[in-house]
């Protein structure tokens, strides 16, 4: 079955997930340990013989941990996961030979033969990228405890993933299994194995409030054999406060009769303080005993990025508070401002000026109420002014510049302007501005001139594409080729030159051309995965930078980038590239030859008759329309 074509919102909601998606950077990743383990326990506890973590790309669903299939990867086009991200909640289909969306699924028809399918939706940044899911040959339902279980487990998942993205390097020690407890009722040893074997800080207590087990991780985080806690209350084995803040913890979640989440903290012998996010949840013991089992993931790093991360916020929220100025009454603003003030509405018309203004343009104080800057001032002036005015106003921003005037005087004056737009009650909007005499503070200006030039001279971004410019470019392929050199990884270039690009600007204008150029940079920008690289290195000439990709990958790329040209609109008619593709190769000497080889493929996919992609691979280009 083909599914619908994606309306307007929906195909800017769907890109705004990839984008989440690949800002993960967990696709094409190797197995990990942790995800296989989740995707084991899930398929144990709903008695299924294949259960995956996927990951919805644009046009393949990817498993990132897969028990019972052989493929890393199937076509989008027959997902049943692709269905699940859409819903809010558990997505359950029991027998899919009889549903009408899934009936004609080729996975459903021939091998696997999927049957029955369950999905929990794993979201990241506020978008869903993919599921936790358990798959069946058979038709069945699950029953309650193991779909909660299952959104239990969609929750440890998701959380994995952010801790992967936050601390790659700790390698999703610690996951959040607190919500285990449905399943873990109904399979006590296994849920014992699993406690004593997993990365986390576990224990179980009885109602009074005895250590019945602790894990291993725990033994050896406060250095003591397994079985040294057993049977002891923790005021037995912690400080009085401590004691009474677990305890009260416990209390509870037994009351409450479910799993609740608390943020703990205990002191080590150093006097350190331990942070420790604690799940904790009650069950029934096989005699039917109330007890309460805890997980806990140490959070101390977690918590000092946070107190250090809202501490930047606060600094630089009491910076624009301290910098923003706003008056409720305008008159009161204009008579007692010593700086230059005036109000205008939209179309122009000077509403008011203070005594500073008027003493500027040497007028009276109401000789240009009413009247705009064309009809008062010289006509550049005039027409400077009011495109700035329409700038501000449109963007709604504030706009600052520093601007060296005579006055009415003859005198020369330094003024730092200010330029705000202000929405009244009525709903309309006021132009507000305000400008600071500078005079004597421009000569320390004049010093940090040349400061400023050498800042403007790093700058990194293309001004007309907002792309990496050629610098950047060459820095990033440099660090990157010796990275990929050093550590045996691929690493491909893709050169890209706009066809016919000096007949569009002959036949169209030069606004054309700069139409074509931000388009194609659109497009790049839009295609591109977190870790590339896109950069104008030239006058029409682009350039692609893909760590970790061979050949193939590059071609994919490609390809792609001819595709989405093929459906954009530019205002001077269709727009078609040549490219040029070189990957690392053992004869790659250095950088500059990879550039180079790809610069020789592009040119020869312009003789090659344009608007195609051509392979230079340290031999032979061969090219690909």
């Amino acid at each position: 079955m083909v599914a619908p074509p994606l309306n307007p919102h929906e195909e800017m909601q769907e890109q705004q997930r990839l984008a989440a998606l690949y800002q993960l950077n967990i696709l094409d990743t190797p197995e990990e340990p942790e995800y296989d383990e989740l995707v084991h326990l899930a398929a144990q506890v709903c008695r299924t013989p294949i259960s995956t973590v996927t990951l919805v790309d644009a046009h393949r669903q990817w498993f990132k941990a897969a028990i019972g299939l052989k493929d890393r990867e199937t076509p989008r086009a027959v997902s049943f996961c692709s269905q699940a991200i859409r819903q809010s909640g558990l997505f359950i289909v029991e027998n899919a030979a009889s549903d009408p969306h899934f009936r004609d699924y080729a996975n459903v028809t021939g091998d696997p033969g999927i049957r029955f399918y369950a999905g929990i939706p794993l979201e990241a940044n506020g978008y869903p990228v993919g599921t936790l899911c358990v798959i069946d040959t058979v038709p069945r339902t699950l029953t309650e405890d193991q779909r909660n279980a299952l959104r239990i487990l969609g929750r440890q998942v998701k959380t994995r993933i952010e801790l992967r993205t936050k601390q790659e390097s700790l390698k999703a020690v610690l996951a959040q299994n607190d919500k285990l407890n449905a399943e873990l009722r109904a399979r006590n040893n296994l849920f014992l194995a699993f406690m004593n074997n997993g990365p986390f800080v576990s224990y179980i207590k009885d109602a009074e409030g005895r250590m019945i087990f602790c894990n291993q991780r725990l033994a050896q985080r406060f250095h003591i054999t397994q079985d040294a806690w057993t049977g002891l209350h923790d005021e037995e084995i912690w400080p009085a406060d401590v004691a009474t803040e677990l305890r009260r913890n416990d209390l509870a979640v037994l009351a409450a009769g479910n799993p609740v989440e608390f943020t703990e903290s205990i002191a080590g012998p150093d006097g350190s303080v331990t942070n420790w996010r604690s799940y904790k949840f009650p069950f029934l013991s096989e005699e039917g005993q109330p007890m309460l089992a805890g997980m806990s993931i140490d959070i101390t790093e977690e918590l000092r990025r946070k107190a250090e991360l809202d501490r930047v916020l606060q600094e630089k929220l009491e910076l624009a508070t301290s910098l923003e100025s706003t008056t409720q009454l305008f008159q009161t603003f204009v008579s007692r401002n010593p700086n230059i003030c005036f109000f205008k509405s939209e179309d122009g018309t000077y509403l008011a000026y203070n005594t500073p203004f008027a003493e500027h343009f040497g007028i009276d104080e109401t000789a240009w109420l009413g009247h705009t800057d064309h009809e008062m001032r010289p006509l550049k002036d005039a027409d400077a002014a009011r495109e700035l005015d329409l700038e501000v106003l449109a963007q709604n921003e504030i706009n600052v510049a520093v601007h060296q005037l005579v006055n009415a005087a003859g005198q020369t004056v330094w003024h730092k302007a200010f330029k705000f737009p202000i929405r009244v009650a009525s709903g309309a909007s006021i132009l507000a501005g305000v400008a600071i005499d500078i005079t004597r503070e421009i000569a320390k200006e004049n010093e940090l001139a040349a400061a400023n030039a050498r800042l403007q001279e790093l700058a990194t971004t293309d001004a007309l594409t907002g792309l990496a410019n050629r610098r950047i470019f060459e820095q990033r392929i440099a660090a990157d080729f010796s990275i990929a050199r050093r550590n045996d990884l691929p690493l491909s270039v893709l050169l890209i030159d706009i066809d016919d690009f000096k007949r569009r600007n002959d036949t169209h204008g030069h606004a054309a051309g700069d139409d074509a150029l931000r388009a194609l940079a659109a497009v790049l920008r839009s295609i591109i995965r977190a870790g590339d690289i896109a950069g104008r290195v030239g006058g029409e000439e682009f350039a692609i930078l893909l760590p970790a990709t061979p050949s193939d990958g590059a071609k994919v790329f490609a390809t792609r980038l001819q595709t989405s040209l093929q459906t954009m609109e530019c205002s001077s008619g269709p727009l078609t590239v040549s490219i040029g593709i070189a990957s690392l190769a053992p004869a790659t000497g250095n950088w500059e030859q990879l550039v180079s080889e790809a610069d020789n493929a592009m040119y020869a996919a312009k003789r090659a008759g344009k608007n195609r992609y051509m392979v230079s691979s340290l031999g032979p280009t061969q090219a690909v329309p």
